[in-house]
């Protein structure tokens, strides 16, 4: 069990096989061991190009073996192995769980019939639910899972249940042998393996959701390498939920009233999230990127961009080249990254973030991100992600505004009118590592 955590509660995987989707439910409540293993191995993305080894018609698809990625290897031989733990370089293996109904907690490492059982389990082995596959050891499941084709009522307190199909019973319904999963994505809940240590945990989860619900290979729609205007309808995003790709031009892209994914790519973009929690990218070019209603994500990449965060509380980053990052009335976060930005926060409680690793060699502090509204009454706060220690960081006062320097001379940002003493102690540091500045 070593590596991983137990699932908290409700989560939802996406599973692509065939070029469709497979919404799977997994049931932290019930099983929160079995259910974490899989939502960590998802997570860690390796259940992509896993085929299915074994499909019996009438009773089970299963898949899971690590083996199974590569065409030559014997059928007769596939089965037998699990996920091998890089931390550790062991098999990772973990407990059978399975609750009665009506008990409090699940039994552990038996079966019902060994620990005198006689109660039905809590999740039992019904068409469209997902359990864990295994040898005759009770506690020798890994990777390998299995769906019910049909109801197997016949395994319930041998197999552990661990999750339900809540849409695409049909693609499992058709599922052959050596069919390959695309990939699996962890797109809903709280993944205990995500830790910030400066954004809370639902924000953090919600983000990193959107990232990976965007990256399922599904449905995308790429324009002409001409300046090109696309007004997405809610019916024309929804039958392309991995995106609309700009190409070449300079294009204006118009999002929709749901969720959508926007890559403006090459040109000089106009890019709108209108409604939804939209994921915008704006690629090459000087970009106007501007969010809608919802809670975004909004990264201008390459060139001098302009990003406008709109409602909601969204998450903005510059990427490289002299940005000009605008928030709105939510609590945003706000990332120069390279460049000379400037940085304005809006209404909210706002994060501004300065990254030491990306700001070397600033010696000249007119070279330094500004941050034009900070307002630590109104709960603004400095993120400063750098590799140093604390009581090294200096708070310049320079005229109205105030400096912020690092033990190497390098200077990260200019904060306008306001003192060393606000600044400092509205300053957190954390490392440059820190998981929610991989988002975007």
């Amino acid at each position: 069990m070593s590596n991983f955590a137990p699932l908290p509660g409700s989560a939802t995987v996406v599973m692509v096989v065939g070029g469709q989707p497979i919404t799977i439910a997994l049931d932290g409540a019930n099983a929160p061991i079995t259910a974490g293993n899989f939502a960590d191995l998802v997570s860690r993305r390796f259940y992509d190009n896993i085929s299915f080894h074994r499909v019996v018609p009438n009773f089970v698809a299963q898949a899971g073996d690590p083996n199974s990625r590569d065409p030559n290897f014997p059928s007769n031989l596939l089965g037998r192995d699990g996920f091998r733990d890089p931390a550790t370089g062991a098999t990772r293996t973990i407990p059978l769980e399975i609750k009665p109904q009506g008990a409090a907690e699940a039994l552990l490492g038996l079966r019902f019939r060994d620990a005198g059982i006689t109660s039905p389990p809590q999740l039992r082995n019904d068409r469209g639910t997902i359990a864990m596959a295994r040898s005759q050891d009770p506690n020798s499941a890994s990777s390998q899972f299995y769906f019910n084709l049909v109801n197997s009522r016949f395994l319930d307190g041998d197999y552990a249940v661990f999750g339900a199909i809540t849409d695409g019973l049909s693609v499992m319904d058709n599922i052959d042998v050596g069919d390959r999963i695309e990939a699996a994505r962890f797109v809903d809940g709280i993944l205990p393996s995500r830790q910030s240590a400066f954004m809370d945990v639902n924000s953090l989860n919600f983000y990193f959701n959107r990232l990976e619900r965007a990256s399922l290979p599904l449905g995308f729609q790429f324009l002409t390498d001409g300046d090109d205007f696309l007004d997405i309808t809610a019916e024309l995003s929804q039958a392309n939920p991995s995106g609309f790709v700009g190409l070449g031009g300079d294009d204006t892209i118009l999002g929709s009233p749901i969720d959508d994914v926007i890559y403006g790519n090459q040109g000089n973009d106009t890019l709108t999230g209108e409604a939804g929690n939209n994921l915008i990218r704006g690629g090459q070019g000087d970009d106007l990127i501007m969010g809608g209603s919802g809670n975004d994500i909004l990264h201008g990449n390459l060139g001098n961009d302009t990003v406008m965060g709109g409602g909601g509380n969204n998450f903005m980053r510059g990427g490289q080249g002299d940005d000009v990052l605008i928030g709105g009335p939510g609590n945003d976060v706000l990332i120069g990254d390279r460049g000379q930005d400037t940085l304005t926060g809006g209404g909210g409680a706002n994060s501004f973030v300065f990254r030491g690793d990306t700001n070397i060699g600033r010696l000249d502090p007119n070279a330094a991100d500004v941050v034009t509204d900070f307002n630590p009454a109104g709960g603004d706060r400095i993120i400063l992600a750098a590799a140093t220690d604390p009581a090294t960081v200096r708070f310049i006062p320079s005229g109205a505004d105030v400096l912020i320097q690092l033990d190497n001379n390098d200077f990260q940002g200019r904060i306008l009118n306001s003192t060393p003493e606000a600044v400092q102690g509205s300053t957190l540091l954390v490392s440059p590592g820190d998981m929610a500045l991989l988002i975007g």
